[in-house]
């Protein structure tokens, strides 16, 4: 009986041996992609405060209404600027910031999925969702005016 037990442990013991390169392989891509992760939501973090100086930025220049140029900032100089420059430069760089910003969070949506299927985990439904976009928005309260103007009148 201990001879058979033996032979079980050791057959046993050479399979863990197999596996375990495989086991250790995946943990540490899962631990790769939980480090990207985590690196990807401060790098969010890091332009959504630069986008909302950004905005801030803009709304200040936008509140100026006495100065047709602006003294502003390039480097370590001050330049004397016209306002409409500026704000062309703030609001392109705000939609620079604006596709950053969903580009990281697509990249990181997609390695949240690769974790999850390293996991053995299903995606939750309506994960790769995408917000409207404000034209989107309009539209469709644009078409819910109409539906209930429709009702209303009835």
């Amino acid at each position: 009986t201990t001879l058979l037990y033996t032979i079980k442990f050791e057959a046993m013991s050479q399979a863990a041996e197999r596996c375990l390169p495989v086991y250790l392989q995946s943990l540490k891509q899962s631990e790769n992609l939980g480090e990207e992760i985590v690196a990807d939501q401060q790098q969010v973090v890091e332009l959504d405060t630069r986008r909302q100086q950004n905005r801030q930025a803009l709304r200040a220049v936008k509140g100026e209404k006495e100065e047709d140029k602006m003294w502003v900032m390039m480097g370590n100089e001050f330049v004397k600027v016209e306002k409409g420059v500026v704000e062309e430069w703030l609001e392109r760089d705000q939609g620079v910031l604006d596709k950053e910003i969903q580009g990281v969070r697509q990249g990181m949506k997609d390695k949240v999925a690769a974790l999850k299927k390293l996991e053995g985990e299903e995606m939750p439904q309506g994960f790769h969702l995408n917000a409207l976009s404000p034209h989107e928005l309009s539209d469709i309260g644009s078409e819910v005016g109409r539906v209930t103007e429709r009702y209303v009148d009835e």
